[in-house]
């Protein structure tokens, strides 16, 4: 790898490499707890986005960083639809990968969380709290709640239709696990139906153009963030803000706009991450 001379390499992250287990005989999911000098009183549970992991993007590492430094100790962790497991991922298995972060936080002695989410871990910490409703999550952050149904009808085309009619057939011969050559993933058909097909669950969470009914169920305070130059966006970033405050009966809402920032904030990540723990530190007064 080529560095530039004379450039500092960033100090290694303070914390631990956990392995969280779950229940039966799934694998553990790796993940990374970061906390202050001091343990802090809250936890932030980081949620990767589809395809991803724990620890790799510089948003995670900048929160990581920076939260334990102003008051917030941090538990980033792989789900099961980390990295290439994406392709046959239920999405449903959100709701016990998050049992068991948040239990794991518990026997750490934590008694308050919030529960940050980006890309697709907007979907699932809000579908989380919908169906659960913990009482000890604080607050959620959706860092880029973007709309999957609208990127694959976008990013499709014509060919949309024809794609959903075989991924349902696939499904219905019991050959759900077929994978389809299409979009960003190789997804399974049963996968690409989760976020395409507007019958699911997963596909109305953030469909901007339907009821919201699991973002509308959400009581704790919320914000959400996007970037200006968010690639899959599609519709207007300022417009997506103005329907999620619209519809949203949080007890406290707040929405901006990082300018210049991507689907994966580059270049803005220690700026976002900052301005979402000052509405963090207000929250805890």
């Amino acid at each position: 790898m080529k560095t530039n001379r004379g450039a500092q390499a960033a100090p290694p992250l303070a914390g631990a490499l956990l392995a969280l287990p779950l229940p039966g005989r799934h694998r553990p999911l790796d993940g990374f707890w970061a906390p202050g000098r001091r343990r802090h009183a809250t936890l932030i549970v980081v949620v990767h986005g589809m395809g991803g992991n724990f620890y790799r993007s510089s948003l995670k590492k900048a929160w990581l960083r920076q939260g334990p430094r102003h008051g917030f100790d941090v538990l980033s962790f792989n789900n099961r639809g980390a990295e290439r497991q994406v392709a046959g991922e239920r999405f449903g298995d959100c709701l016990a990968d998050l049992d068991t972060a948040l239990q794991y936080g518990r026997r750490l002695g934590y008694r308050r969380f919030i529960l940050l989410g980006h890309s697709t871990g907007c979907q699932k910490i809000v579908y989380y709290q919908a169906r659960r409703q913990p009482t000890d999550v604080a607050a959620l952050v959706l860092a880029a709640p973007v709309d999957d149904l609208a990127i694959c009808r976008r990013d499709l085309g014509p060919r949309y239709a024809y794609w959903l009619r075989r991924a349902r057939g696939l499904v219905r011969q019991g050959r759900g696990d077929t994978r389809l050559p299409m979009l960003y993933e190789k997804f399974s058909a049963r996968r690409f139906l989760s976020i395409a097909d507007p019958r699911n669950i997963e596909a109305q969470l953030f469909n901007y153009g339907g009821p919201l009914r699991h973002f509308r169920a959400i009581r704790c305070p919320l914000l959400a963030c996007l970037g200006t130059r968010e690639e899959f966006a599609c519709r207007p970033v300022a417009e997506m803000g103005t329907i999620l405050r619209r519809v949203t009966r949080a007890r406290s809402f707040h929405f901006f706009t990082v300018p210049g920032a991507d689907h994966g904030f580059h270049g803005r990540e220690t700026a976002t991450v900052q301005r979402v723990l000052r509405w963090l530190r207000q929250l805890e007064g």
